[in-house]
């Protein structure tokens, strides 16, 4: 498709790509707990592992989605699907506050993403 990007689309990928540079930084202990930033993390797999393949997963997600390929409209329902089971499953375990919050923020993220498909062609 060519032509300019839509806005909604702009916004949602920077949303993408702002949460890829908060990921990265959560790579510095020392710079989260100065600042209380606390991130919240499944242990599905290894935390070292998770704080590797998340920013790297939301970097190829944004620059897909940014640049309007397919590919990229695909892995961002994808990784918000993902986002949104696992954090259902996070708040079936500890019945938190704060993992509702996930949910309700990666559904409302679903409702954005969902309608820009017709942007990235067929």
């Amino acid at each position: 498709m060519s032509g300019e990007r839509p806005l909604i689309v702009t916004f949602i990928g920077d949303l993408v790509f702002l949460g890829a540079l908060l990921s990265i930084i959560s790579l510095f202990p020392n710079f989260t707990e100065r600042f209380e930033i606390e991130f919240k993390i499944l242990p599905i797999i290894s935390e070292g592992i998770i704080r590797v393949l998340i920013p790297i997963s939301l970097l190829i997600v944004s620059y897909g989605y940014l640049k309007l390929k397919r590919w990229g409209y695909w892995l961002m329902v994808t990784i918000n699907m993902f986002f949104l089971i696992a954090s259902i499953i996070f708040s079936l375990q500890n019945k938190q506050q704060s993992s509702y919050q996930s949910i309700i923020s990666t559904f409302i993220t679903l409702i954005f993403v969902l309608p820009t498909k017709k942007y990235f062609g067929n």
